[in-house]
């Protein structure tokens, strides 16, 4: 490649002059014979971006657009051989950015001192904002030509002709486009939105779309969905195909759109299809110009769709009229005020309903002047002479039938006038509303029977006329506390009713639900509601009718909160269960310890305890004294889960002696953090024989009272204040307990209340006011009484009741205890059965007199029993995860039968219903986790002492 010249040694004068060319917007260049770069200004980088510097040797061709070059070629030719002097033309050159610019080139040949052909010099304008201008202009005027061509052609369409094939050829070609074609939308089998192609115009050499099944009845949802949402707010698709999401590429690539223009086709407003364009030849976006004008034109097609389709209403709507004013059932006539004066049209249906047809009355003006009934003469001459006065409201006048019967027709006209604007004619329509008239006569002749039939209805029942009462039952009467219906009379029915809807509400219809009625004296009922709209004394009303369903809310409240414990102690019964088990092998363990501290410490506190702490051996009697407050904690513990499982048992309706002072101690616990901040616990307690109750219900009824207690007293003041548990005997050898507070007491005006259901004192979120009403139905269930006594300030008593079988009583209470197995029980051999493989441990440990296999899971015990292992007692637990105790026990009692008597079971906790079942089914012992090892071991030695001898 030839090098560039060295830049010249510039002299001022010859440097002024390079300033002047340097400050030129258009390039000056000079290249020598061969076409290469001699000289560029700076205009050439500001135009090109490329750098002087690096262009200055290089030939002007290789900055030159492919598609230009053959003419630049040949232009030089055309100068280096003297052809022409100079040469104009227009190319495109290339930009650094790999664009192009639109460059207006002037040379002409540069000859030498000699003569002698140097080269060539000019200069290159930049014409590339002109060339786009002119290029717009004539895009422009193109697509203005189609658009005007389109119109007229739309015009020229005849009704029912072709709308689309007319205007499409001449779009496409204006555009430029490959295809050309037109959607409409329609609705598919099951109601889905579709799209479907109905015309079509392609480009030469360009294949037709039009016969492809894949472009019938396309599914907008999923495959077109941004069409559709787009289109319908107005908006275009426009871009390039391979931009596009993949469910719209696996439709428009097979048809080789590499770009696309989609314009909507609106109808009044709603989306009905779309015009497409399509350019297949090259990925090129359309400009903002031609996508306003193509718009226009869509638009055009849209108008011309609106103007067929409201044509074709139009005529439909004309089609009807003419059908339905001669099947019409009311008579349709015209009247001419003029002379000649009478009938110029009348309805056929003229002769069925007024007993002369169109004939008659065209001959005689007079006819309805003579059949009207007298009284109503004038009101005729109104309408037919006069009927400004009316003003369209309708006008009833009665009709002599020539049969004798008397029709009540009910008129409505409007005046004819001329062009001058006086009144030429009357145009009306006259309907019988005989059957009508006679109904409502006898409405208002069945209104009294209405009346009578709503006082004898047991249900609460109130007429209201504009808002206000104007009729009530004597149910209501009486339900809303009052003596006489005048004092309802007049006032509003929702002073009564709560949450009642208003009168407007009920002339759109029936309405339903649930209020709530209060009494004058302020109680409260819960009542069902239905109003609906009538006439009464021939004007609209609203009747409403109120059932009283308070006692059956109570009910189905009571169910709820039934359902709402049996969750609860449900949940209880599965916390338990999850508790005893590490809780017994916890406790067991702590035992254990405990007994060998016992055992094995030196006797004595003196000189022994003092010489090994002396040598620094450990303090064995303070470790005895840790592990026995870590027995007692683990007790307390145990006494806790024990609360949690009287609520979860499910034979609420069970009862047997209980011993009331062991419910209180539970309740006393399980409320100990409410009262621990409010008052102190003070208890009372008499010599009383046991109660005949259900542990469950009397724990919820004394943990209720016990709570609305300590809530009765404020926080902060625990030592001023106090609650008192007390029991005695009262005369009749009934139990008394009294759960006694210093709180702030109840009022006198709402004591009686507050065994009602839904009644309470607390404020909202803090009670419902079911819980003192709860508790006396379970009271009263048991046979017994509750009772209040309260004054403001100074706190409340609550006083229960409950009989007492005392013989059965002490006889259960007095029932010994089994005595302990005798000195030097025979050893025996144990199975034990636990999925917790450390409660295996602990058993194994308090039965360590005896031989004692475990089995970690059902299926392992019956392994065991299989390989010949013959235990005098079966310790099984009720719940576990593979087999469960009952399927354990079934399994021996058929393949080992006598064996299931020698099954002992432990539980922590049977909280399913079919586990409770099977326990109360069963004679076999149950022993409760954490253990009583003593009683543990008194039942295993039992059952060792009595197996069968070997034989």
């Amino acid at each position: 490649m030839q090098t560039p010249p060295p830049r010249p040694d510039w002299t001022p004068h010859e440097r002024r002059y390079r300033l002047v060319i340097d400050s030129l917007k258009e390039v000056v260049f000079q290249t020598d014979v061969q076409g290469l770069w001699t000289f560029l200004n700076r205009a050439w980088t500001e135009i090109t971006g490329h750098a002087v510097d690096a262009s200055l040797g290089k030939s002007f061709l290789d900055f030159v657009h492919l598609d230009d070059r053959a003419p630049c070629q040949e232009n030089l030719r055309r100068l280096m051989t003297r052809e022409v002097e100079h040469v104009r033309i227009e190319v495109r050159y290339l930009t650094r950015d790999g664009g192009f610019r639109w460059v207006e080139v002037f040379g002409r040949v540069m000859v030498g001192e000699d003569g002698a052909l140097v080269g060539t010099s000019g200069t290159l304008n930049d014409i590339t904002e002109r060339k786009a201008s002119d290029g717009a202009l004539a895009r422009r005027e193109r697509y203005l030509t189609a658009l005007v061509e389109m119109q007229q052609r739309l015009l020229a369409v005849r009704d029912g002709g072709d709308l689309y094939g007319s205007v499409l050829s001449s779009l496409g070609l204006a555009a430029g486009a490959s295809r050309v074609y037109v959607f409409d939308l329609h609705p598919g089998p099951a109601g889905e939105r579709m799209c479907s192609q109905r015309a079509e115009w392609c480009a030469p050499g360009v294949h037709a779309e039009i016969d492809n099944p894949d472009l019938q009845n396309v599914p907008m949802v999923p495959v077109l969905e941004r069409w559709e949402t787009t289109l319908s707010r107005g908006d275009v698709i426009e871009g390039l195909v391979a931009s596009f999401p993949e469910v719209e590429r696996a439709l428009l690539d097979p048809q080789g759109i590499l770009s696309i223009l989609v314009l909507p086709l609106r109808v009044q407003g709603v989306l009905t299809g779309f015009v497409g364009f399509d350019n297949c030849s090259e990925a090129r976006r359309w400009d903002r110009l031609e996508v306003d004008l193509l718009s226009a034109a869509a638009g055009a097609i849209s108008v011309a769709l609106e103007r067929r389709e409201s044509e074709r209403a139009l005529r439909e709507r004309e089609r009807r009229f003419r059908q339905l004013a001669e099947n019409a059932s009311d008579v349709l006539y015209l009247y001419r005020r003029e002379a000649p004066r009478g009938f110029v049209y009348v309805s056929r249906v003229a002769h069925a309903k007024l007993g002369y047809g169109p004939v008659a009355h065209y001959g005689d003006a007079d006819l309805w002047y003579r059949r009207v009934h007298p009284e109503d003469r004038a009101a005729l001459e109104q309408l037919l002479e006069a009927p400004r006065a009316s003003a369209g409201a309708p006008v009833t006048v009665r009709y002599l039938h020539p049969d004798g019967r008397m029709l009540w027709l009910e008129h409505v006209v409007v005046p004819v006038t001329d062009a001058m604007g006086r009144m030429v004619a009357v145009e009306g329509l006259a309907r019988d509303i005989t059957e009508r008239r006679q109904a409502e006569e006898a409405l208002r002749l069945s209104e009294a029977s209405f009346r009578a039939l709503l006082e004898g209805v047991p249900d609460a029942a109130a007429i209201e006329r504009d808002g206000h009462i104007v009729y009530a039952n004597a149910a209501l009467v009486g339900t809303l506390g009052f003596e006489r219906a005048e004092q309802l009379v007049g006032r509003q029915l929702s002073e009564f009713v709560k949450d009642m809807r208003g009168v407007e509400a009920v002339r759109a219809g029936a309405l339903t639900g649930e209020r709530r009625l209060v009494r004058r004296d302020g109680r409260t009922r819960v009542a069902e509601v239905v109003s609906l709209p009538l006439r009464f004394d021939g004007q609209p009303a609203v009747v409403s009718i109120a059932r009283d369903v308070t006692e059956q809310r109570q009910l189905q409240a009571r169910l709820t909160l039934a359902d709402r414990l049996a969750s609860v102690g449900t949940l209880a019964a599965g916390i338990a269960h999850e508790i005893n088990n590490p809780l017994a092998f916890v406790l067991s363990n702590l035992s254990f310890l405990s007994d060998e501290f016992r055992r094995n410490l030196p006797p004595g506190d003196g000189a022994a305890a003092l010489q090994a702490r002396l040598r620094g051996e450990p303090d064995l009697a303070e470790w005895g004294e840790v592990l026995h407050e870590a027995c007692e904690g683990a007790e307390r513990v145990r006494q806790i889960v024990r609360q949690l499982k009287t609520f979860s048992r499910p034979d609420e309706e069970r009862v047997s002696p209980l011993d009331v002072h062991t419910v209180l101690e539970s309740v006393a616990m399980m409320a100990a953090n409410e009262i621990r901040h409010r008052a102190q616990l003070k208890r009372e307690y008499g010599d009383i024989p046991s109660v005949m109750a259900n542990e469950g219900k009397l724990s919820q009824v004394f943990l209720n009272l016990v709570v609305n207690a300590a809530q009765a007293i404020p926080e902060g003041s625990a030592h001023r204040h106090e609650i008192r548990l007390a029991t005695r005997r009262d005369g009749l050898s009934r139990v008394v307990v009294e759960v006694q507070d210093t709180g702030v007491g109840i009022a006198r005006e709402v004591i009686d209340r507050i065994f009602d259901p839904f009644f309470t004192t607390k404020p909202v979120g803090v009670g419902t006011g079911l819980g003192l009403s709860i508790c006396h139905s379970i009271v009263h269930g048991l046979g017994g009484e509750i009772t209040v006594e309260s004054e403001p300030g100074r706190g409340t008593t609550f006083r229960v009741v409950l009989p007492t079988t005392e013989p059965e009583a002490r006889a259960v209470a007095t029932s010994p205890e089994p005595s302990g197995s005798p000195v030097g029980p025979p050893r025996g051999r144990v199975l034990v059965v636990d999925d917790e493989p450390a409660v295996g441990r602990v058993l194994q440990r308090i039965l360590r007199g005896h031989e004692v296999e475990v089995a970690c899971s059902g299926r392992q015990a019956l392994e065991l029993l299989e390989q010949g292992l013959k235990p005098d007692a079966v310790l099984c637990d009720v719940m576990m995860p593979d087999l469960t105790g009952r399927d354990v026990y079934e399994l021996v009692r058929r393949a080992h039968a006598g064996l299931e008597g020698r099954f002992v079971f432990v539980s922590g906790g049977a909280f399913t219903t079919g586990a409770r079942e099977f326990l109360a089914s069963i004679p076999n012992l149950l022993l409760e986790k954490p253990f009583d090892e003593g009683r543990v071991r008194r039942v295993v030695d039992d059952l060792v002492r009595l197996r069968p001898p070997e034989a």
